[in-house]
């Protein structure tokens, strides 16, 4: 019982009012895209899609800009460029093809990348994890998705962006744009959106433990840089070869890393928290995990209100939520 009374507190808190969650992602990028007069159902399916980027590509790094552990700084800062590239020579060519619900899709994958590269700076989940548990765990705003800085990165990015896109789509003709966010029950399918689910969430925060304690960011103003350079290229069709790193290995190392991080408990040291086993699996079994997301034994009433809870308070991770 003691550990559920710590726990329940900690499901309830709430995330800054700055931070870079779903909605915040949905937001910047439908009011730039507005602002660039593009049409209404391009603006909501396009929003809808940098929302759902979480939940449908969850496990693709490149696209949180981030880096696998392990994986190298540069490697990964390419995998990023390259998406955001082929995404922006995909939204012309979509568009120019009246295949504009896919233009859209395509314009808010890229435009959740160049927003989460804000709060990212390629660190891999195992460092994310650590910090996104120990906001939990202390109510420090350690999180990277909740730093000012991030929220006021991903704004400028964001407009930037859509300054772009506006001219390549100039002379899209628009035909039959108003049926890409209808269904045939002429329902609006685009103002829903799905988040990755607790199960989900509760494993991303399992992977602090894997952490070394070493900085895994790289230098955010070289790959912002390029990031925003690839994706013009990628609107423009060029394809020119291009590089990140350039061949030089340490070329995105970060300027001033923090110090090694030795005590690595994320705040959680007294509470052995438990994920609960999903619903609907007919033995209940339940995997433990030292730091991760709910407490408590699923089934029944207390057990869909905790996964409820543990879905509203917890899900903070990268830019989503």
């Amino acid at each position: 019982m003691r550990i559920r009374l710590l726990v329940l507190p900690l499901l309830l808190a709430s995330a800054p009012a700055w931070a870079l969650k779903p909605n915040k992602h949905r937001q910047l990028a439908e009011a730039s895209c507005e602002a660039n007069h593009l049409p209404q159902p391009f603006c909501d399916r396009m929003g809808k899609q940098a929302y759902e980027t979480d939940h449908l590509e969850w496990t693709d790094l490149s696209a949180h800009a981030q880096r696998e552990l392990g994986q190298d700084r540069c490697e990964a800062a390419e995998a990023a460029a390259t998406r955001v590239e082929m995404l922006g020579r995909a939204i012309v060519d979509h568009a120019n093809a009246a295949r504009y619900e896919e233009a859209a899709i395509d314009l808010g994958r890229a435009i959740h990348t160049l927003q989460d590269e804000c709060a990212h700076h390629g660190m891999t989940n195992q460092e994310h994890a650590f910090y996104s548990l120990e906001q939990v765990c202390t109510s420090e705003d350690t999180s990277p998705d909740v730093q000012p800085d991030a929220l006021a990165c991903a704004e400028s990015r964001t407009r930037q962006a859509f300054a772009l896109v506006a001219p390549a789509l100039a002379n899209t003709r628009w035909d039959a744009v108003d049926w890409i966010c209808r269904d045939s029950e002429d329902r609006d399918t685009c103002t829903s959106a799905s988040l990755p689910g607790p199960w989900t969430a509760c494993s991303f925060r399992a992977e602090h433990k894997d952490w070394d304690g070493v900085d895994s960011r790289w230098n955010a103003d070289r790959v912002g840089s390029a990031l925003m350079s690839a994706f013009a290229a990628g609107l423009a069709g060029d394809l020119s070869p291009r590089s990140v790193c350039g061949g030089d290995a340490s070329a995105i190392d970060p300027t001033a890393p923090h110090p090694t991080v030795t005590d690595r408990n994320a705040g959680c040291g007294l509470i052995d928290i438990t994920c609960l086993g999903k619903v609907d699996e007919d033995s209940g079994a339940a995997m433990s995990e030292s730091g991760g997301c709910a407490a408590g034994h699923s089934g029944g009433a207390a057990g869909a209100l905790l996964v409820s809870l543990i879905a509203a308070g917890l899900l903070r991770r990268r830019s989503a939520q």
